[in-house]
């Protein structure tokens, strides 16, 4: 399975009410005017401080992005005589703007709450400080943005160690899974796996929204795991640590037999460690699995069992 080959989903836009939604319980929003207006996209992870365009310097003014108000924006806006702001705002209303958010509770001009209800601009309050605003909505919405990718395979949390199973159809993928999760592990998602790219090195699998927990098993059917096990039994996401591709046993294939090569399948500009094992009737593939993250985590934390042993027998050898 090439998984550099897949097509790469990426959202243009996040209209104002998924920003509000998303965040309404950590921001605990307002929505002072503006209702009507609460599907304009959101172009940009990033925000603005408007505090130039209040000046009058509208040349490269990011009205793409949410448009953030503290303590130095509306004590400068209060400090304006009425018709120089009513200038100001006109100038910064001919462009499209997404949405306002006031920080620490503030209340803004009536001029700008009028603005904002003719021209449907939604204003949001929090009593959160500015600075948490800022970091809270760069962080969501760099989550929204964030590059997706859907696979056929199968993620389960093993010994902490996020492993991604790939493999051609009917090669077993599943099966090892629901006794990964026999023997304690949780499984994040099956058939369907929903990627996303957070940061630059870190990738996080989640359950497909309509397949949830359940998993496809031939000569079952779909069954419910989380019914089944319990909740300890599943998560709705993890981050992938690494891939284990499943692959028909091959007696004509030269397979890594000392482990001393690593390697790496990228996806999505994250390069994972790829483990390929060779399926055949007889192998464990779970107990596999399991030493594969085991061995994952030693070498996170510095620890290369193979090269290690390799250069104690190098030792030996020159004595």
């Amino acid at each position: 399975m090439n998984l550099k080959t897949l097509p790469v989903k990426r959202r243009q836009s996040v209209p104002v009410v998924d920003v509000f939604n998303g965040m309404e319980r950590d921001m605990e929003f307002e929505l002072l005017a503006g209702f009507q207006g609460m599907n304009r996209p959101v172009f940009s992870w990033d925000i603005n401080r408007p505090g130039l365009a209040l000046s009058g310097y509208l040349d490269y003014f990011a009205n793409d992005r949410m448009q953030v108000l503290g303590n130095t924006e509306i004590h400068f806006m209060e400090r304006m005589r009425p018709a120089e702001l009513a200038a100001r705002l006109q100038g910064m209303f001919s462009f499209e703007i997404p949405a306002f958010v006031l920080s620490r509770g503030l209340t803004p001009q009536p001029i700008l709450m009028d603005y904002c209800n003719r021209s449907g601009i939604p204003v949001l309050r929090t009593q959160l400080s500015t600075d948490e605003v800022i970091s809270r909505i760069i962080l969501f919405l760099t989550q929204e943005f964030a590059p997706e990718l859907t696979v056929h395979g199968t993620v389960v949390d093993v010994y902490g160690v996020g492993c991604l199973i790939v493999g051609a159809p009917g090669v077993g993928k599943s099966e090892s899974a629901l006794e990964l999760v026999e023997r304690g592990h949780r499984l994040v998602a099956d058939d369907r796996v929903d990627l996303k790219r957070r940061r630059s090195d870190y990738l996080y699998a989640k359950t497909n929204a309509m397949l949830r927990h359940h998993m496809e098993i031939r000569g079952l059917g779909f069954i419910d795991i989380r019914s089944i096990y319990g909740v300890g039994s599943v998560r709705n996401f993890k981050r992938v640590s690494m891939i284990v591709q499943l692959e028909e046993w091959d007696p004509e294939a030269v397979y890594d037999r000392t482990g001393l090569e690593d390697e790496y399948e990228d996806i999505m500009g994250v390069k994972l460690p790829l483990v390929r094992i060779p399926v055949r009737p007889g192998r464990n593939i779970a107990i596999i699995i399991e030493v594969a993250a085991l061995n994952q985590r030693l070498k996170e934390m510095g620890v290369h069992m193979a090269r290690d042993l390799n250069e104690e027998i190098q030792r030996n050898n020159r004595r």
